[in-house]
């Protein structure tokens, strides 16, 4: 949720999702909390085997920053 102002009568919502799959062992060494053993099976690797520009672009959060943004850009 972005909020402009306080009492802001339009937030901005945007809800984006991360489907993977939780590993019984750590792999990677980028990122932290669950990255290691987030897997991600279409990539063949764990959130924490990616760059942090590559995780920005295919995490639920980078997702929903470019959704907010493109929001943002169309507001005169």
């Amino acid at each position: 949720v972005f909020v402009r102002y306080a009492s802001d009568p339009e937030p901005i919502i945007v809800e984006k999702s991360w489907e993977g799959q939780i590993l019984r062992e750590l792999k990677g060494n980028n990122g932290f909390g669950y990255d290691p053993i987030f897997y991600l099976p279409e990539l063949n690797c764990t959130s924490a085997q990616l760059s942090a520009e590559e995780k920005n672009r295919k995490s639920h959060r980078g997702q929903a920053l470019q959704e907010i943004l493109k929001h943002l850009l169309s507001l005169e």
